[in-house]
């Protein structure tokens, strides 16, 4: 399994996963190590691969999510849900909850400033911004 789908997921790599969404069947890559492939997989092929994830996985019978594409994120609203969230045990701060409209706009911003320099027009409030951000960050909190 190692061999085809990489590393599995280590302890503390899920602790702001809740609930924990683990499963007894791998028929992909384990997605914790997506963070630390941004040199193959950068903001601009996930973009891409959501699109359409034949254009960039030929034969891929993943589904596309265009979607991701028309919904926008309520920067905002997060706070609560990461209030939320900690009280049920995600540790975040009561720092990481009041900077938290704030640091996603600004994290949002360098994507869609990077797939600019790609020809790919975004804005920030989108869906597949947040996206990318999330899969760009997994595998690299926890040195391995």
């Amino acid at each position: 399994e190692t061999e085809r789908y990489g590393q599995f997921s280590k302890s503390g790599e899920f602790v702001y996963d809740h609930p924990f969404l683990w499963g007894s069947k791998r028929t992909g890559p384990d997605l914790m190590r997506e963070g630390t492939l941004k040199l193959k997989r950068g903001n601009n092929w996930h973009y891409s691969h959501m699109l359409n994830t034949q254009s960039t996985s030929a034969g891929s019978i993943m589904p596309n999510y265009p979607w991701l594409f028309e919904n926008q994120v309520d920067f905002e609203g997060t706070k609560a849900k990461l209030q939320a969230m900690r009280t049920l045990g995600v540790p975040y701060t009561l720092q990481d909850i009041e900077n938290s409209a704030s640091n996603m706009k600004a994290q949002a911003d360098k994507i869609v400033e990077d797939l600019k320099k790609e020809g790919l027009e975004a804005k920030s409030d989108q869906e597949i911004i947040a996206l990318i951000a999330y899969l760009q960050r997994l595998g690299t909190d926890i040195e391995k």
